[in-house]
């Protein structure tokens, strides 16, 4: 999308989020738009000495983001001013999907190139912007990072959504763990994630549980954004897989016993998750710049139990975009809920994944719909695909 604005000149947009932002069963589009950016004006910014390479965001003008609202009749309007947009100029590069204080509507996570992140915070009618009151506007040592792709969910399982974004090298992969109370608390240090990731570089962010032991990992796609780097810092990564050492411990880095190392590093950029082979073991699909696209085969060993949601609804938008599900195990209950909205410029459809472990069971599915509706299931057999149609009020 590059089109003339009056105000702001072309939109570079960089990716887009569906999204049922009033909850009238519609899905509406949020475009996450980048820089502003005319050929003629393109400076010309050497490495080392060496041939041009990518200009630092410091050289460009931001945008805002904006949002088209579904009329229901095959069209949308633009309703970036009158949603609190246009007045929010950023440098976006991700969107997450959320509703992490839980009110019953989908707030928005934008990571921004350089600058500070945005949230918007959805009040039924507009956004409002809280990135700095609830703690997520910078990271802990509070520099500005080339905040790339993310995912808003609930890694903890605590029930309230939290956010792991990645960066560049020198700037780790941020953890922002939510509070229950409106706000986040920065625990990259403290997970051992700083460390683990400070000399990578991602841009693609995933988090699902590859081992199904009933708590999430977070997939990496790695690679430099430049073709030319500093010593020391590789322009061709390997993928790499942090495993979640769930109540306590570190998030510890997977690259060769992940088997990443089986495949050539590369300049990766977007990712997207599924089970392609229906095994219940969710796979990979990797894409790099000048390479073929990878697929990763999910062949984990040991691995738990599993219960995979698809929803349908009938009042909600019909991909049940934005419903929350809550499972009761024997050994506790997890949360996910349903978006499309993860990773770098990249979609991943349903069904909602959850790894059970050692159960072959859960005691309770819980799903609170868009509309409002709340359903309930219970003693459902694990290692299936569960067709879930939204009931009637």
């Amino acid at each position: 999308m590059n089109r003339p604005d009056p105000e702001f000149g072309a939109y570079w947009a960089i990716t887009a989020a569906w999204v049922d932002v009033n909850n009238d069963g519609l899905l509406d589009l949020f475009v996450v738009n980048y820089m502003q950016w005319t050929y003629s004006a393109e400076p010309l910014c050497a490495v080392n000495g060496a041939a041009g390479d990518y200009c630092h965001p410091k050289f460009y003008k931001g945008q805002p983001n904006q949002l088209f609202l579904n009329n229901g009749d095959g069209t949308f309007r633009d309703v970036s001013k009158e949603w609190g947009l246009r007045s929010h100029v950023g440098k976006g590069m991700g969107v997450g999907v959320a509703d992490y204080d839980l009110d019953g509507r989908p707030d928005l996570f934008v990571t921004n190139d350089a600058l500070y992140n945005s949230l918007f915070h959805n009040m039924g009618n507009k956004f409002e912007e809280v990135a700095f009151e609830t703690g997520v506007a910078l990271t802990e040592d509070g520099s500005f990072i080339s905040g790339m792709g993310l995912d808003f969910r609930d890694f903890n399982n605590d029930g309230y959504p939290d956010i792991a974004f990645v960066a560049l090298v020198n700037q780790t992969f941020p953890l922002f763990q939510n509070t229950g109370k409106g706000n986040f608390r920065e625990v990259t240090g403290e997970s051992g994630m700083r460390d683990a990731s400070l000399k990578m570089s991602g841009f693609g962010a995933g988090l699902y549980d590859f081992d199904n032991d009933g708590w999430k990992d977070l997939f990496v796609s790695g690679g430099h954004v430049q073709s030319i780097t500093m010593p020391g810092q590789p322009v061709d990564q390997p993928n790499v897989v942090f495993r979640n050492p769930g109540a306590s411990g570190k998030w510890m880095p997977l690259i060769e016993e992940a088997g990443f190392k089986s495949a050539p590093p590369a300049r990766h950029r977007g990712c997207a998750f599924g089970d392609l082979d229906g095994d219940g073991r969710i796979d990979v699909v990797v894409t790099a710049l000048g390479q073929d696209a990878e697929i990763w085969m999910n062949r984990s060993e040991k691995s738990g139990h599993w219960l995979d949601i698809a929803l349908r609804g009938t009042k909600s938008n019909r991909d049940g975009i934005g419903a929350r599900i809550k499972i009761v195990t024997k050994n506790g209950a997890q949360y996910n809920h349903m978006t499309t909205s993860v990773g770098y410029a990249s979609s991943s459809y349903g069904p909602v994944h959850f790894g059970l472990g050692t159960d072959n069971r859960a005691e309770l599915v819980e799903i609170h719909w868009p509309s409002g509706i709340v359903q309930t299931l219970h003693d459902v057999s694990a290692d299936q695909v569960l067709k879930v149609t939204e009931a009637a009020r």
